[in-house]
């Protein structure tokens, strides 16, 4: 590694130790993977509370700034859909963000039976669904891919990216 790698490492290492909180060293290091789940109400105001606490686990974590970028633009996409969609018949949206070292996830679910046709089958000439469109293309640009699933009555929209975590 030439000595500016070096520098942007230990910057990016710097900027993270500087605005990632505390975590116990034992969930940091532990072998096999790492899962957070929580809920937010299906609010606008729980855009950013999900933005946030993603945005501290992927930089706890150790995630590359593209792979945060991306997973960042994609929870405010679902989180936002699933606000505008489905609070109807939602108390809670359930936001999963896991990682296993090899492989990184995202899952955003409701109660809503609704499956975003533009995951399903998107074109260039579509009316709606744009965002959704471009973050399955960004998805897909990094090798991930996205899975829309049913769970009881509503679905959950799982991202997955292949070697999102550093070791």
């Amino acid at each position: 590694m030439t000595a500016l790698g070096r520098a942007r490492a230990r910057t990016r290492h710097d900027r993270r130790a500087a605005t990632s909180p505390r975590y116990d060293a034992d969930v940091e290091h532990r072998p096999g993977p790492v899962f957070v789940r929580w809920t937010i109400a299906p609010t606008v105001a729980g855009v950013p509370e999900v933005r946030h606490r993603l945005r501290e686990l992927l930089r706890a974590w150790g995630a590359a700034e593209e792979i945060e970028d991306t997973m960042l633009l994609v929870a405010t996409e679902l989180t936002s859909n699933a606000v505008r969609h489905a609070a109807i018949r939602t108390e809670r949206i359930r936001i999963t963000a896991s990682h296993s070292g090899a492989e990184l996830r995202l899952e955003v679910a409701d109660d809503h039976p609704f499956r975003p046709h533009a995951l399903l089958e998107t074109g260039p000439e579509s009316e709606d669904g744009r965002g959704l469109m471009i973050v399955k293309l960004m998805v897909a640009e990094l090798g991930g891919h996205i899975d829309v699933l049913p769970i009881g009555a509503g679905k959950s929209i799982r991202v997955v990216l292949r070697e999102g975590i550093a070791g």
